[in-house]
């Protein structure tokens, strides 16, 4: 018989299988979230240091102390 092709995987198999590519799609979108957060608090505690640095007279504005 030269019908259509026979599934390479039970009912259950496939199903577990596009069960688990949907998670995965769906923790890589929230993953891509969650690395977006972290940049930004690192920005913004970067951000806060230099100010609190500056601030309290760390940092050598007059470009006397380096080339």
């Amino acid at each position: 018989m030269t019908g259509l092709p026979q599934p390479a995987l039970s009912p259950t198999a496939g199903m577990f299988n596009a069960l688990v590519r949907l998670h995965i799609t769906r923790l890589r979108a929230r993953i891509s979230e969650l690395q977006a957060a972290i940049e930004n608090e690192q920005a913004a505690r970067t951000s806060r240091n230099y100010a609190d640095s500056l601030a309290h007279g760390y940092i050598d504005l007059t470009g006397l102390e380096g080339p």
